[in-house]
């Protein structure tokens, strides 16, 4: 299909979507104004039917209409994402808001006070080294903890929808997707990775690669580093309403990096 046939069915599109009445997303389903059936509604209001009402355009704040409160202050949520870590590395984890009631409360809805943009390595996962529950973290794990258009939707709905205060791009020690994408940079890639898609993760970690120091004691870890740097800078520079969200004071976005040795995170930049 060409681009002007494109648009064209776009624009159509439109219209007709312009015409239903306006839903909202809520936790709990679809949220309308009337939810009672068309019978019901009718015998409500005996009378003649009248003449379908214009639809009237949505005012230009509507995509801010449910926005969420923030759910703690960023310093705050940091400050608990630090303590659960240090509780976690010193083999004294609480273990929060992971029985049946915390289960039961969470249910009607989700109030995460951070978003855990992480690695989908299987030694790294958010909930278990930060010491956190049910509802407590909106995690995305991905190999590399990269960013993509799917995972900025996810972290930008996790701030806007669900009040979010922290983002924390989370890199690990002796990460293997960085590890692969330095090898495929030097001439070295694995013959297994042909025909896959994990070109696409080296693609997005070659950035931090590149801007590893020559003179680096270990270029690896530093890569880490550098690419959880990138991704919360990438966040920042593409997410308009995150930023604002920065510059306003409301949000925080960090880069840190993950330990497997030792257990113990730490941030790298803000």
């Amino acid at each position: 299909m060409t681009d002007l046939p494109r648009r064209r069915l776009i624009t159509l599109l439109g219209a007709g979507l312009a015409a239903v009445p306006a839903y909202a997303l809520a936790e709990g389903g679809v949220v309308h104004g009337d939810a009672s059936p068309p019978s019901v509604r009718r015998a409500r209001r005996p009378r003649a039917a009248a003449k379908p009402a214009a639809a009237t355009p949505a005012p230009e704040t509507a995509p801010h209409a449910h926005a969420a409160p923030p759910s703690v202050s960023p310093d705050e949520a940091m400050d608990r994402l630090m303590r659960g870590n240090a509780r976690f590395a010193e083999g004294y984890g609480a273990h929060p808001n992971s029985g049946a009631p915390r289960r039961v409360e969470v249910a009607a809805g989700q109030r995460p006070f951070a978003t855990i943009l992480a690695c989908a390595d299987s030694r790294a996962a958010p909930e278990l080294i930060f010491d956190q529950g049910l509802g407590d973290l909106f995690v995305v794990r991905v190999a590399g903890n990269v960013v993509d258009d799917a995972v900025l939707a996810s972290i930008e709905y996790s701030v806007i929808h669900l009040g979010s205060t922290l983002i924390m791009a989370l890199g690990h020690e002796r990460c293997g997707a960085v590890k692969a994408t330095i090898e495929a940079l030097a001439g070295r890639g694995d013959p297994a990775d042909r025909d896959t898609k994990i070109g696409a993760l080296a693609a997005l970690i070659a950035p931090a690669v590149r801007a590893t120091p020559p003179g680096a004691p270990d270029p690896l870890d530093a890569a880490v580093s550098l690419n959880a740097a990138h991704a919360a800078g990438e966040i920042l520079a593409r997410s308009p309403p995150l930023r604002t969200r920065v510059v306003a004071g409301s949000l925080k976005i960090v880069a840190a990096r993950y330990d497997l040795d030792d257990g113990r995170v730490t941030p790298t930049r803000a």
